[in-house]
């Protein structure tokens, strides 16, 4: 070989050497972080839920946990459409029912945190924020004091079901204005406001309104747009109602014994603010994280807001689209619809909280009753057992 072919092999080997080096990843020095955790299977949790899906004939379901602001926890189970073989992902996305309410609760508290109104507002009549625009014009008394807290707290005195009849479901081809002209011209008010606590769809559908006229955005745009973008929450969206009209993600619902056939004669979309939202688990814990008062995740409400949209009235357990459960120290709402059983759970403790979703549930009754409250023991369980998180792992 001569002088200059050798030289040039040299070169040409130091050259693949140094691609080849370049090509390898990098060794972690002291101190540098290492590669992503991913999430481990933990048996116990998993059982668990395996277990109660099989006892109450649950499709499938979506899980999601945090631990001091970190998602340490998502998985999906079971099915999302049986019939296409299709199985439940992090990414599935399930109608949240009565969990909507908090995201209603969490919107009026950001508007009322911008200076845009205030909890003690007044909803209708002349200087009111819906003004006459509803109904006849003229309204009675019991109507006219209603406030803005009293549609949070299902305290209007008016339109639950011991004042007289959730109606949220009648008429269902009627839009909004309609559906509102009609309650308020045939519907009675029979208590003050703020003296009795009766839980109303209805409330939550007016908020709705409220939101819209203050922000000049429809409602769920005003979710979308203005209330969730700063938590990281990309998955949520409304409803629609029929099956051929679901969404991009969006589970199959399941309707059993004699609710067979209501999962897709709900009347979505106009049920938004009441229960009309669609989201994944995780997302519903971004938006938790994100309005729980602990710094772990930044906050969208500041402290003055968490302490007020938490607060209920003396006579009741339920404030602003979150439930208080003082003796196990923790907040949560839960949603039942038709094919639909949701909920959500956050530890004051510690933060934290829980999401669970089913694109199923028992028929409303005894039979529903006994299933929710073995549901409200299984996210228990997941708050409070000893279950071996990742505390390296964040999945938001």
């Amino acid at each position: 070989m001569t002088t200059r072919s050798t030289a040039t092999y040299l070169f040409l080997f130091f050259i693949f050497i140094g691609l080849s080096s370049c090509s390898k990843k990098k060794s972690q020095g002291p101190g540098e972080p290492g590669p992503p955790a991913t999430q481990k299977d933990i048996a116990s949790v998993d059982n668990a839920l395996t277990s109660f899906m099989t006892t109450y004939n649950m499709p499938g379901a979506s899980l999601a946990i945090s631990k001091n602001g970190k998602l340490v926890y998502a998985k999906g189970y079971g099915f999302a459409d049986k019939e296409a073989n299709e199985a439940v992902t992090t990414r599935h996305r399930f109608r949240l029912a009565s969990l909507s309410k908090t995201y209603t609760g969490a919107a009026i508290m950001k508007l009322v945190q911008e200076g845009k109104l205030t909890l003690d507002t007044k909803v209708f009549g002349t200087g009111a924020i819906l003004g006459t625009e509803y109904g006849n014009g003229t309204y009675n008394t019991n109507v006219s004091n209603i406030k803005v807290r009293d549609l949070l707290q299902n305290t209007t005195g008016s339109w639950g079901a011991n004042t007289g009849g959730d109606v949220i479901d009648q008429n269902a081809a009627y839009t909004n204005t309609q559906l509102l002209n009609w309650i308020l011209t045939t519907r009675s008010n029979p208590k003050a406001p703020g003296t009795f606590y009766d839980y109303s769809n209805v409330g939550f559908f007016i908020a709705g309104r409220v939101i819209e006229k203050i922000s000049g955005k429809s409602y769920i745009n005003y979710i979308k747009q203005d209330l969730l973008p700063a938590t990281g929450a990309t998955e949520t969206d409304i409803a629609a109602k029929t099956l051929a009209e679901r969404k991009t993600n969006e589970v199959k619902y399941y309707g059993q014994g004699t609710e067979s056939s209501y999962p897709y004669v709900i009347a979505f979309p106009r049920r938004d603010a009441d229960g009309g939202l669609i989201a994944s688990a995780s997302d519903v814990l971004k938006l938790i994280t994100s309005i729980d008062g602990f710094n772990t995740r930044a906050d969208i409400l500041n402290n003055a807001s968490v302490t007020a949209m938490t607060t209920p009235p003396s006579f009741s357990t339920y404030a602003q689209g979150i439930a208080i459960w003082k003796e196990q120290n923790l907040w949560f709402n839960y949603g039942s619809l038709p094919g639909t059983r949701t909920g959500f759970m956050k530890h004051n403790t510690d933060g934290m909280c829980v999401a669970l979703l089913f694109n199923s549930r028992p028929p409303a009754g005894a039979s529903e009753n006994v299933f929710a409250g073995a549901m409200q023991n299984l996210m228990l369980n997941f708050l409070n057992g000893n279950h071996n998180w990742q505390e390296n792992l964040d999945q938001f």
